[in-house]
């Protein structure tokens, strides 16, 4: 069985700090949490089950705690559906709904895209385009 629990929150600045690139270790209070948990529901585990292994991942979460879901501004046909944090396995059907309509019909009539919008932290002015389609702006890295 494999386990995982716990959330913190770190900065843009520590992960620019390659926060937690190589070791992200689980926290062991969560772990035993779960596991009593789990064990609580599976009779086979409680009586038969053996922790093998715990984890623990980074899960994308915007600063605002919303999605970016609807179009990319600047490219034509490019959406972007993601950063659901711990919601998105239970948000999947309503989400892919939304976004199924926008890109199939053109515009979501089962959710107001609004607040999701994924360009809602860029400048108005500096929304859309990369490197030759900045004017000269240096934008960073190029593919």
């Amino acid at each position: 069985w494999t386990l995982a629990g716990g959330s913190d929150y770190i900065s843009t600045q520590q992960l620019q700090n390659d926060a937690f690139l190589t070791d992200c270790p689980p926290k062991e209070d969560r772990v035993e949490a779960a596991t009593a948990s789990f064990q609580m529901m599976s009779h086979a585990y409680q009586t038969d089950g053996e922790l093998l292994q715990s984890q623990a991942c980074m899960r994308p979460c915007p600063p605002d705690a919303k999605p970016y879901m609807g179009r990319i501004d600047g490219y034509h046909g490019a959406f972007i559906n993601a950063g659901h944090n711990c919601w998105g396995i239970a948000w999947a059907p309503a989400c892919g709904k939304a976004m199924a309509e926008l890109v199939l019909e053109g515009s979501c009539k089962s959710v107001n895209l609004n607040p999701f919008n994924p360009s809602r932290f860029t400048a108005p002015g500096s929304r859309g385009g990369r490197g030759r389609k900045k004017k000269g702006v240096s934008v960073g890295e190029q593919w």
